[in-house]
């Protein structure tokens, strides 16, 4: 009877040991692939070529299933998959496999570019055929799924040399504006001497209200991409401040 039993259930026992053999197969594979071309591709497209591979040797573990075991394989494939897709989702999962390779044709934004994706601001550190990972100025990551990733605006600061920064000093109505001005323009044109002879890349000095008795100049000019600005949003603060005082002006209130 024992010998019985065991003939009926070999052919499930086949299809589960081949499909427990061909996915470590392509986990290990998977791994070597993504370190041996890290070294030449880098992280990100490494990462991708390897998931495909191993989504290759997944189907290809299916059809050895079915090939090898017929009908029984064929449930046990069943059996798994709609065991799987109540698990974790199999149309979330599609949906993510399917951005993440929109996002490597697109090119929209890659690893290393200063972004807000999904409403979320960083830098993006990983691209997985799922999930987009961010490093935020804080130092934290934020991992989000690919199907939100391209589903939504994209602002990639990187596409373009440079980033716009921008700071407000107060003048007290009583001083000279065009002194003031003058000698802003004159320390923060070579604010970003990286950027000079770019297009719109100029600091500029806006002048456009008043208030309580100040005049309000904004400041702008365009600094190296970077994950952190307020350290150049100081400095060209402290640049406008001293080039005022220096002009012999006050920024103390009006008398």
């Amino acid at each position: 009877m024992s010998d019985g039993i065991l003939e009926v259930l070999r052919p499930y026992l086949n299809a589960i040991l081949i499909g427990f053999g061909g996915f470590l197969v392509a986990f290990i594979l998977s791994q070597v692939v993504s370190r041996v071309l890290a070294r030449s591709l880098g992280p990100v497209w490494s990462r991708f070529i390897a998931s495909l591979l191993a989504l290759a040797l997944g189907a290809w573990t299916i059809k050895l299933i079915l090939d090898s075991t017929g009908a029984a394989g064929l449930l046990v494939v069943i059996v798994t998959a709609i065991t799987g897709a109540f698990a974790i989702g199999s149309e979330r999962i599609a949906g993510d496999l399917l951005a993440g390779i929109g996002i490597f044709v697109g090119r929209t934004f890659s690893a290393g570019d200063y972004v807000v994706i999904a409403g979320q601001e960083g830098r993006v550190s990983n691209i997985s055929l799922f999930v987009t990972t961010l490093e935020t100025v804080n130092g934290d990551e934020i991992y989000i799924r690919n199907a939100e990733a391209s589903g939504g605006t994209v602002i990639n600061y990187s596409a373009h040399p440079g980033h716009l920064i921008s700071v407000k000093v107060p003048l007290p109505v009583d001083q000279d504006l065009n002194v003031a001005v003058e000698a802003i323009q004159n320390v923060v044109k070579d604010f970003a001497p990286e950027l000079s002879g770019k297009p719109y890349h100029e600091p500029t000095v806006v002048v456009e209200t008043a208030e309580e008795g100040y005049f309000i100049i904004e400041v702008r000019a365009y600094m190296t991409e970077r994950l952190d600005s307020g350290p150049e949003k100081t400095r060209l603060f402290l640049l406008a401040v001293n080039a005022i005082k220096e002009a012999g002006l006050s920024l103390g209130p009006v008398e």
